[in-house]
C-alpha cells in the first residue's frame, strides 16, 4: 500500500460519499444550465478526468503566454525596451521595460479561464453521465484546482501590472490561502458549502472582466499609470514631509519601537542579536540617535541609460534598510504626497474578500463544532483527550502547516537582501505555492479516507533538513568572517562604503545598516531559490503520481479512461432515449390519421 493513502483505504473510499452545496446564483442559472446542455454531445468514451486536465491545460498555456510577455508581472507604455535591447543594456531589472502584450494575448487568457471554469463544472456531469463517478475524480478535480490558484493568482498580477513587489506576492497568497481554508472547512463539516458569492464562480467571471477591460484599455499598463491622489489633510503629519524626511522619522520610531525587545543590552556595537541581524535592522544606539537620511542615486551619466535606471528604481532617493525603503515606495517617486494606483486598489479588494472568506470558514468549522455532540466528535478522525476537551482548538491545529508556511515565506519575502523576488517573482510564487498545493492534496486525501490530517512527515521533512543544511552553512560563513575580521582589527564590520559583488554574481547595493551589512551578503539566495523550486516541483511530482496511481488501484478504476461496459450501456441508454422520443412525436400524428 503507497504510504500516502492509509492501510485501510480501500474500506474508507468506499463508504465516502460527496456533498456539496452551491448557492450562487451564477452558477444555478448560468453554468449548470449550459453544462446539461454541453454535456449531452460528448462522446461517450470521454473521460471525465480528461475533460479535468484539459482544463488545466488551458490556463497552463496562456500562463505561459503572460509568463513570456511579462516575465516580471509589469510592463512599460513608453520608453520601453524590445527584448534585444533588454540583454544588451546589462541593466539587472531590464526585463521590467518590456512593451504590454498584444490584446489577442489578454483575450485568450479570458476565454482560456472562461473554459476552464465550464470544463470543470462539466466534468463532474460527465461522470455522473458514463457512470464513472468515484473519489478519484473529485481527488483529481480539486487537485486541479489548487494548481490552478497558483497560475490563476499569477495570471492576475500579471494582468494589472502588479509587478515584482508586495502586490504580486499578496494576491498569491490570498489565492492559495482561501482555497486551503475551504478544503480544511470541507474536512470538518464533511460538505463543500459555496456561498452566494464565492470566488469558483463570481470571483472567476470578474477576472475574466478584468482580463477583457484590459484588452479593451489598451494594455497592463493602465492599472499603473492611473492613481488616485490621497488629500493631504487625509495624510497623518509624518507623511506630510518631503520623502526623505518622512522615511528618517518614521524609521527612528519603528527602531525605538522594537530594538528593546530584539536586544538584551543598551549598546551593542559589539554583539550581536539573531533577529535584527536577519531582518537588516540597526539596533545600534548611534544609529538610532541619528538615522542617515535616504541618499540621491547616481545614474549613468548616458541620459538614456540613466532614464531607465531612474524608472527601475522608480524614486531618486535610495533608503538605508528595508524601512526606508519602505517608505519611499509610498510616494511613488519623488514628488511629494501619496498617490494610489489602481492595481494597488484592486489588490486591496482582493485581500478584503479573502480575509473575509478566511473568517468565513472558520467561523462555520467553529459552528459545526459546537453543534456536534459528543458522540459524533468521538468518530471523528483523530479524536484524543486533547480533541474530547478542546475541540476546536484542536481544529485550529490543522491550520498549524499553512501558518508555518506563510511565515517562512513572508520572512524571506521581507528579508532577502539580494531582492530575489524582485528578480525572480514568478519562481518565487511557484516555488512556496508548490507548498500549498501540497498541503491541500494532502488535507484532501484525509477528508476522502477520514484520516487524520497529518502533512508535516512527507511536507515538511525534506525542506527541514534543506533549509537546516542552509542555515548552518550561512552561519559558518559569517563565523568565519567575523573570525577574519577581529583578528585584522576591523571589529564586526562597518558601513559599507561601496557596492560589491555577492557570491552569486549580484552587485549589492551600498548599505549603511550597521554592523552587520556584509554579513547579510555573504548568502546565494539566487542559488537556494533554484533548489528550493527543484525540490518543490519534484516532492510535488511525487505526491501527485503516487496518490493518483495509489487511489486508482484500490478503486479498481481507470484514470483516463471509461470501461467499455458503461460505454455500451450510456450508449444503449442514448439509443432508448431517442426512440422514445421520436414514438412520442408519432402518437399525435397516428390520433390525428384515425
Amino acid at each position: 500500500m503507497n504510504s500516502y493513502l492509509p492501510e485501510d483505504a480501500k474500506e474508507r473510499l468506499a463508504h465516502y460519499v460527496y456533498r456539496g452545496e452551491d448557492h450562487s446564483y451564477l452558477y444555478n442559472h448560468m453554468w449548470r444550465p449550459l453544462c446539461r446542455s454541453v454535456v449531452r454531445h460528448l462522446p461517450v468514451w470521454l473521460a471525465p478526468n480528461v475533460i479535468t486536465v484539459t482544463a488545466l491545460v488551458l490556463v497552463s498555456i496562456t500562463h505561459a503566454l503572460l509568463a513570456y510577455y511579462m516575465p516580471k508581472l509589469t510592463v512599460k507604455e513608453t520608453n520601453y525596451l524590445d527584448r534585444d535591447e533588454s540583454r544588451r543594456t546589462g541593466l539587472p531589472f531590464a526585463k521590467e521595460f518590456l512593451p504590454p502584450p498584444p490584446a489577442y494575448v489578454l483575450v485568450l487568457a479570458a476565454v482560456a479561464l472562461f473554459l476552464y471554469q465550464l470544463l470543470d463544472n462539466l466534468d463532474g456531469h460527465q461522470a455522473r453521465r458514463t457512470g464513472t463517478s468515484s473519489p478519484l475524480g473529485l481527488l483529481m478535480d480539486h487537485g486541479c484546482d489548487a494548481v490552478n490558484c497558483v497560475i490563476g493568482g499569477l495570471s492576475v498580477a500579471a494582468v494589472v501590472s502588479a509587478g515584482p513587489c508586495w502586490k504580486t506576492w499578496t494576491i498569491t497568497l490570498s489565492t492559495v490561502i482561501v482555497f486551503f481554508l475551504n478544503t480544511w472547512e470541507e474536512y470538518y463539516r464533511g460538505v463543500l458549502v459555496l456561498p452566494v458569492i464565492n470566488g469558483p464562480n463570481e470571483g472567476i467571471v470578474i477576472a475574466i472582466g478584468v482580463y477583457l477591460w484590459t484588452a479593451w484599455v489598451g494594455g497592463p499598463q493602465w492599472w499603473v499609470d492611473n492613481t488616485l491622489e490621497v488629500p493631504t489633510r487625509w495624510l497623518p503629519r509624518v507623511l506630510r514631509q518631503s520623502p526623505p524626511q518622512a522615511a528618517v522619522a518614521i524609521e527612528n520610531y519603528v527602531l525605538r519601537t522594537v530594538c528593546p525587545y530584539l536586544t538584551s543590552h543598551n549598546d551593542d556595537d559589539g554583539g550581536f542579536a539573531a533577529v535584527p541581524f536577519f531582518f537588516n535592522l540597526n539596533c545600534s544606539s548611534a544609529y538610532i540617535a541619528h538615522p542617515p537620511r535616504p541618499t540621491r542615486v547616481l545614474f549613468a551619466p548616458d541620459p538614456v541609460t540613466a532614464r531607465y535606471e531612474e524608472a527601475v528604481a522608480g524614486s531618486v532617493w535610495a533608503g538605508h534598510g528595508w524601512v526606508q525603503r519602505t517608505v519611499l515606495r509610498l510616494y511613488g517617486g519623488s514628488q511629494e504626497g501619496l498617490r494610489i494606483r489602481y492595481n494597488t486598489l484592486g489588490v486591496a479588494f482582493m485581500t478584503v474578500t479573502a480575509a473575509m472568506t478566511c473568517a468565513g470558514n472558520v467561523y462555520q468549522v467553529y459552528r459545526a463544532i459546537r453543534r456536534a455532540s459528543a458522540a459524533e466528535l468521538a468518530h471523528e478522525p483523530g479524536y484524543g483527550r486533547f480533541h474530547a476537551r478542546f475541540p476546536f482548538l484542536h481544529a485550529l491545529s490543522k491550520l498549524i502547516p499553512l501558518v508555518v508556511i506563510t511565515l517562512m515565506g513572508n520572512v524571506w519575502f521581507l528579508t532577502s537582501q539580494e531582492d530575489v523576488f524582485r528578480r525572480h517573482p514568478r519562481l518565487f510564487c511557484w516555488t512556496v505555492g508548490l507548498l500549498y498545493t501540497k498541503l491541500a492534496i494532502h488535507l484532501m486525501v484525509s477528508h476522502l479516507c477520514g484520516a487524520e490530517f497529518f502533512p508535516f512527515p512527507r511536507t515538511f521533512v525534506p525542506f527541514v533538513l534543506f533549509g537546516g543544511h542552509i542555515c548552518l552553512t550561512y552561519l559558518h560563513n559569517v563565523g568565519q568572517l567575523r573570525r577574519q575580521q577581529l583578528r585584522s582589527g576591523g571589529g564586526g564590520g562597518g558601513v559599507a562604503h561601496v557596492g560589491h559583488v555577492n557570491r552569486s554574481g549580484s552587485r549589492v547595493p551600498t548599505s549603511a545598516t550597521g554592523a552587520y551589512s556584509d554579513y547579510a551578503y555573504d548568502l546565494d539566495e539566487e542559488l537556494i531559490l533554484y533548489e528550493f523550486f527543484a525540490l518543490s516541483v519534484v516532492t510535488f511530482a511525487h505526491l501527485v503520481w503516487n496518490v493518483v496511481r495509489g487511489t486508482a488501484a484500490v478503486l479498481e478504476v481507470p484514470v483516463f479512461t471509461v470501461p467499455l461496459q458503461k460505454q455500451v450501456a450510456l450508449r444503449t441508454a442514448i439509443a432508448a432515449e431517442k426512440a422514445e422520443r421520436a414514438n412520442s412525436k408519432q402518437k399525435p400524428e397516428t390520433k390525428k390519421d384515425k
